[in-house]
């Protein structure tokens, strides 16, 4: 699958108990803030994400930071 067909995605340590999930589609990365929700916990945060890709019909692509736009 390309990566254009793809969520971005990736999680932002806040706090010792805050994380914030975040994806964007590939394709619109560089023009669209991405969806954000904060959790509780890694695993929560890549929970959300998975769920979210998987209502959408989509694969994901982590990524270690956001990508640039």
């Amino acid at each position: 699958m390309p990566d254009r067909d793809k969520l971005l995605a990736w999680i932002e340590p806040r706090t010792s108990d805050e994380f914030l999930a975040a994806f964007v589609a590939a394709p619109l990365a560089a023009e669209r803030a991405p969806a954000t929700q904060l959790c509780s916990s890694p695993d929560d945060a890549r929970q959300w994400v998975e769920e979210e890709a998987a209502a959408l019909g989509v694969a994901i692509k982590w990524v270690s930071e956001p990508p640039k736009g």
